[in-house]
């Protein structure tokens, strides 16, 4: 770098503000150009003539210097003219400059010169437009060319008015006397919380010399320790993820557990900082209405009421337009919980055990081989019968259903290899079914299992249920099936835990569902082993979850750091596993078993009554072919 004695400039006043000149091209070049690739923004707000000329000749000698060094940085100076192209010769100023700040979008690298309060009021109008897309957790250089006497005075309003806009990684470099000195502030300290009070961080007194050099960062993570300041978190109870718990007579929070609380107690070890609790009035995560009005836990965030809401968040288009979404930090899929179900009928009982399509393959199975029997019998082949049946084999219907049943084989087991690969494929294949029926009937009719009425979404249109569920689910399940009767969830009366303990009540005989996360519900049926829900197999959506801070929020990044880190090491799922330890199914009661009762037995005495007059139709049939010839033949034909 060139010492004073060296330089010779044609403007007296760029000569008095060599320094500032100096520590802004030191800025560019060690710290812009280090820690980030995109173009550097330099921009000007100016309140008269003369000091937009000499803001010009700054931004002139600050880019002649910056462009001399080895640095690649593009830079992209507001207010330069570009030549149009024939299709935007005939488009509005406001086109033109929207399409263009379209390609030059990401803009987290700033150098601002101002002069006054007055200017700063034109670049935070800047810094508000969307479409200029400035990125307020970028790294700003604020240079303050203004020479009135008020002007710490000014520069503690920019700071309180930029912490008011999430704005902590800016710096303001200004002239006191012949130096060049730069101004930050830390809205957290061991001293104070959520403060804009400017401080003096760096002195560039010796910038002409050669080997001028800082040793600290020009912009510290200023949220990476926030020294116990407290942080207002928008939740409330919401099993098992949120567990609230204050103290009865202060009100003051004691602990903040669960699977979400657990994480954010986490964060608030890892950042150093200490949770307030708040309620919305009603307790509602909130929506974001088309006329840009909200309500609950949103709205809090929206008002600067608070600085984070978790309450087990799915991850919304609508709201995350407005908020900021974290990382996600898990995923979870939503059920739809209804009520247990009937008791199944006696018949349902032994039916129970085997799905239709087991009962379907042991039907045709069954039939296909009493058709072949009596087809060979009509035959009346006896080599052929010999070779599949086996030698002297003259019962076969009567043995496949004695195997059938577990029974044994009343004739001489065969000997030829083909007929006893038959009958020991048939008795394996019995004995599996049997072994596996008897396992299940006995489990069914120990628990005293239930049955639903509803397997799918569209049997509860089908059987008008009313199906509740937060205002951003509806949307989802009407895409599923538009003709739902829905009844959106909030406040206390119609809250999940409200609905489900409607549920669950045996003496309710109202048709509700309720959607909610699996977690939820499942802990909700650890708690209630003798009254629980039961839950749709079908899955209604499986989304990330997460929490919202404020859209520009200077706590997003740190936090989203974190959250990786957490996820990393297994802690997300570690406190999952301790939410819920127990099975989805309620365990089997050891102990004395549930007494078998008539009703449950009574579709098996069914069954015998069924057998009982089978045999006596057989025996009167016996009786009749003694006086009827054709009833002879016909019990002679089946009888195998």
């Amino acid at each position: 770098m060139n010492t004073l004695m060296e330089i010779t400039l044609n403007n007296s006043q760029t000569v008095s503000n060599l320094p500032l000149i100096l520590a802004t091209m030191w800025i560019i070049n060690n710290e812009f150009a280090v820690q980030s690739v995109s173009a550097v923004t330099i921009g000007q707000y100016a309140n008269s003539i003369v000091a937009q000329h000499q803001q010009n000749d700054l931004i002139d000698e600050v880019l002649r210097r910056t462009m001399m060094t080895e640095n690649h940085l593009k830079y992209f100076v507001e207010g330069e003219m570009f030549p149009l192209e024939y299709s935007e010769e005939f488009m509005s100023n406001e086109k033109l400059k929207k399409q263009f700040l379209k390609y030059h979008a990401n803009r987290e690298t700033c150098v601002w010169i101002l002069d006054s309060l007055e200017a700063y009021n034109k670049l935070e109008q800047g810094l508000l437009d969307e479409n200029r897309h400035f990125r307020r957790h970028g790294y700003f250089l604020l240079v303050y060319t203004g020479v009135e006497i008020e002007r710490m005075h000014h520069v503690r309003e920019i700071f309180r008015r930029l912490f008011y806009i999430y704005v902590i990684n800016i710096n303001i470099l200004l002239m006191i006397g012949k130096q060049a000195y730069l101004f930050t502030y830390f809205p957290f300290s061991p001293n104070q919380c959520h403060s804009s009070q400017p401080e003096l961080y760096v002195s560039f007194s010796d910038i002409e010399g050669e080997n001028f050099t800082i040793n600290k960062p020009l912009y510290p993570d200023k949220v990476r320790n926030m020294h116990r300041c407290p942080l207002t978190i928008v939740t409330w109870n919401l099993p098992p993820f949120i567990f609230v718990e204050k103290d009865n007579q202060t009100g003051d929070l004691i602990s903040l557990h669960g699977i979400e609380g657990s994480m954010i107690t986490l964060l608030a070890e890892l950042m150093n900082f200490t949770i307030k609790v708040v309620e919305p009035k009603p307790r509602d995560r909130g929506y974001i209405y088309p006329n840009g009005t909200s309500t609950g836990a949103t709205r809090m965030i929206l008002e600067a009421e608070a600085n984070l809401t978790i309450y087990s968040y799915i991850y919304n288009t609508v709201r995350s337009e407005f908020l900021a979404a974290s990382y996600s930090y898990t995923t979870s899929t939503f059920y739809m919980a209804i009520p247990d179900g009937d008791p199944m009928t006696p018949f349902e009982r032994l039916t129970r055990p085997f799905s239709y399509v087991i009962w379907t393959c042991l039907g045709s199975s069954t039939l296909l081989a009493i058709i072949f029997i009596y087809y060979m019998r009509f035959l009346g082949k006896s080599k052929v019968m010999d070779f599949i049946y086996g030698r002297g084999n003259r019962l076969p219907f009567s043995n496949l259903l004695s195997t059938l049943l577990g029974g044994p084989v009343f004739t001489r087991v065969p000997y030829r290899n083909f007929a006893r690969f038959i009958l020991i494929v048939w008795m394996w294949y019995t004995f599996i079914l049997r072994a596996a029926y008897s396992g299940e009937l006995y489990t069914i009719m120990q628990d005293g299992d239930s049955r639903n009425t509803v397997k799918t979404l569209a049997d509860l249109v089908k059987h008008n249920y009313s199906i509740h569920a937060a205002y951003t689910l509806e949307k989802v399940i009407k895409g599923a099936i538009p003709r739902a009767n829905f009844v959106t969830l909030g406040g206390d009366s119609n809250s999940e835990t409200s609905v489900l303990e409607k549920i669950a009540d045996p003496d309710n005989h109202e048709k509700v569902a309720l959607c909610a996360l699996d977690y939820v519900l499942k802990y909700y049926n650890q708690l209630h082993p003798t009254r629980r829900v039961d839950l749709l197999k079908q899955t209604v959506i499986t989304s990330p979850l997460v929490f919202y801070t404020p859209r520009y929020g200077y706590l997003n990044r740190r936090m989203n750091i974190l959250i990786l880190d957490i996820l990393a090491v297994g802690m997300m799922k570690r406190l999952r596993k301790i939410a819920i330890y127990a099975p989805p199914k309620a365990p089997r009661q050891h102990g004395e078993p549930i007494t078998l009762t008539f009703d449950i037995l009574l579709g098996v005495f069914y069954v015998y009554a069924a057998c009982v007059m089978l045999c006596l139709l057989v025996f009167l049939l016996e009786i009749w072919s003694k006086k009827s010839f054709f009833v002879k033949v016909v019990i002679e034909f089946l009888n195998m």
